[in-house]
């Protein structure tokens, strides 16, 4: 510990001095979110067009009235066909469908009390385009959480409406709460990618890994002092970020969350950083480093979702954008933000940043160099 602290002190040092990591690890995060929260700030929300079809005639009016207040949903009403038809057209999000006989069967479990036996339910339909995934689970998943609101005022008793179990989304956001986790997402990326693969090329391009290598240092100590920085680092630009969409554009981030937040920012930095690590054994110098990091930097940033659904990029592109790792970042990070709808699952997204992780570690460690190869 007593060589750890002077070492990770060093990093700071070293790390401060060099411009070009300082601009992509904090100055080019802090842009992106300024330039995007003064264009999408607006208080315009994300809305999504949802057909309603009432086949229960007076009785489900009751629940007309209540989609119709969702803020989220702008409802069209009409028959199942002519609604379906703007489906499969691309006009409609999803399509619910109130089916015959929901009134009685609401009126009768309110005038039973909910008692015996149990009460029949009914099952809202809900029709969805599944070329579409992404933007129908976050529907699904309005629907879920307002259905249990239904099923609390209109029976207070037991859940009688049902839908297909999604799991529960914010009913309320803005272009800019969308955009800050993917923001975020990217700094942790250009952190491995800039903060970590840069400096380390310079110091190995300057003969001073090298050197360092050479102390009676443990090496495992050295290394362990730069990746610890970077998690600090990590951990500061996510305040940093935070604090600035809170403060300047009321950004609606779920404080309750934050120590899963920083969990989830831990575990992408050291992916990335780790990432950072194996591709600086792939260039000599930091003008070839480069062109190696600027590729998928790019690839990256604008395939991966964080700054718009990936269900408006094109079907055949769709294969690269599962497998980009930024993707399941942004996509992890919106969720435990703002508890918002998620594109794949929580176990999904760990277990692709986590093969990331260990194939990225796996490679560094095999390729990693003190000293210039000649």
């Amino acid at each position: 510990m007593k060589a750890f602290i002077p070492l990770f002190l060093a990093d700071v040092r070293e790390f401060v001095r060099d411009r070009t990591a300082l601009f992509w690890t904090a100055a080019f995060p802090v842009m992106f979110i300024f330039l995007f929260g003064v264009i999408f700030s607006g208080d315009d929300d994300i809305s999504f067009s949802i057909g309603l079809v009432n086949e229960d005639g007076p009785g489900g009016e009751q629940l007309v009235e209540s989609f119709q207040a969702i803020e989220a949903f702008e409802i069209t009403t009409g028959t199942r066909e002519a609604e379906l038809a703007a489906l499969k057209d691309g006009d409609r999000a999803a399509v619910i469908v109130i089916p015959s006989g929901t009134g009685s069967t609401l009126a009768r479990v309110v005038n039973t009390g909910g008692g015996n036996p149990a009460p029949a339910s009914v099952a809202l339909g809900v029709y969805y385009d599944p070329a579409n995934q992404s933007r129908a689970q976050i529907v699904l998943n309005i629907i879920d959480k307002v259905v249990s609101g239904m099923n609390q005022g209109i029976t207070g008793i037991t859940p009688v409406l049902t839908v297909e179990p999604q799991q529960v989304a914010a009913t309320d956001l803005r272009n800019i709460d969308y955009l800050l986790p993917g923001i975020l997402a990217m700094s942790l990326m250009q952190l491995g990618l800039f903060g970590t693969a840069g400096p380390l090329v310079s110091l190995r391009e300057k003969g001073v890994l090298r050197r360092m290598g050479a102390t009676p240092l443990n090496r495992a100590t050295l290394l362990s002092s730069q990746v610890a920085f970077r998690m600090v680092l990590a951990l500061c630009q996510t305040a940093l970020l935070i604090g600035v969409g809170l403060l300047v554009f009321d950004v609606r981030v779920d404080l309750v969350n934050l120590p899963l937040v920083a969990l989830v920012v831990l575990f992408g930095a050291s992916m990335f950083v780790t990432l950072g690590y194996f591709l600086s054994t792939l260039a000599n110098t930091e003008d070839a480093l480069q062109g190696i990091v600027g590729l998928p930097n790019f690839l990256f940033m604008f395939l991966s979702g964080i700054f718009f659904p990936v269900d408006m990029m094109p079907e055949w592109i769709r294969p690269v954008v599962n497998v980009i790792p930024l993707t399941y970042l942004g996509d992890l990070l919106r969720k435990t933000m703002l508890e918002a709808g998620s594109y794949y699952s929580t176990l999904t997204s760990v277990l692709v940043l986590g093969g990331w992780l260990l194939v990225s570690a796996l490679l560094a460690l095999r390729f990693f160099r003190w000293e210039q190869q000649g």
